[in-house]
């Protein structure tokens, strides 16, 4: 399950201030690097010109990280959760007896994973390509910056230098893999025929979670529909990329 309790948040702008201050320390920009924020915010930080996506792992062979976490594709999922949307808020107004009954969550839960699954098998690849392209190839001069606690160690890329960006420009065909509810694997299928696979993986789901729909959610007053860009293989995005690495 997904934390829906703002700590992922709240561990997010505490690293991006660590990070903010040891890019600092280093003099990796020539610039005084300072700390940016917000949702409306691609980057989490600047130093001069320079636009700076902050990253934190504890260890690059472990985990993902994401790319966008945001309801701003949510055109690309059609009319899918329109019923659903509309049914939430008629259910918020039922007893908090049977909101709150664990049957009655499970169902609610199923019912959204379907949908959330259906989105996935009917997203069209084109509008698919559109996203990537505005999500990538329009923030290419953007740097990278990720933080491995578990290693002391800082890597640096731009965002062009993300295979993604060439196989886009190159017009390689999409294609979407996987049985999971919420999420699909990205391929690309070369002019040549290649497939590759840059670790991307696009997820479907909910910002807050299914109590939050219902009303049941102390932390979070409602919940909505989001759309989701993971990386995952991070160390073999590093080496793909020809990232610097950064000790400290």
């Amino acid at each position: 399950m997904f934390n829906t309790t703002g700590q992922v948040h709240r561990d997010g702008v505490a690293n991006e201030a660590n990070t903010v201050a040891l890019l600092n320390d280093l003099n990796l920009y020539s610039e005084t690097v300072e700390k940016r924020g917000g949702t409306k915010l691609k980057e989490d930080a600047i130093a001069g010109d320079n636009k700076i996506s902050i990253k934190r792992k504890k260890g690059i062979n472990n985990g993902s990280f994401d790319w966008f976490n945001t309801t701003a594709h949510n055109a690309a999922l059609g009319d899918t959760f329109v019923l659903f949307l509309s049914n939430m808020k008629e259910l918020r107004q039922l007893p908090t007896s049977i909101r709150c009954d664990e049957e009655f969550i499970l169902k609610m839960r199923d019912s959204f994973n379907r949908l959330c699954e259906l989105a996935l098998d009917s997203i069209d690849y084109d509008d698919l390509r559109d996203i990537l392209i505005k999500e990538f190839d329009s923030h290419k001069d953007m740097d990278v910056v990720i933080n491995d606690t578990e290693d002391c160690n800082l890597y640096r890329f731009k965002v062009a230098q993300h295979p993604v960006v060439k196989l886009l420009n190159d017009r390689a065909q999409i294609v979407l893999k996987g049985s999971g509810k919420s999420s699909r694997s990205i391929y690309f299928v070369t002019q040549e025929g290649n497939v590759i696979d840059c670790g991307l993986r696009l997820r479907i789901t909910s910002n807050n979670g299914i109590n939050a729909f219902l009303g049941n959610s102390k932390a979070n007053k409602n919940s909505s529909i989001v759309m989701k860009l993971q990386q995952d293989k991070v160390k073999n995005l590093l080496d793909n990329c020809a990232a610097e690495t950064i000790s400290y």
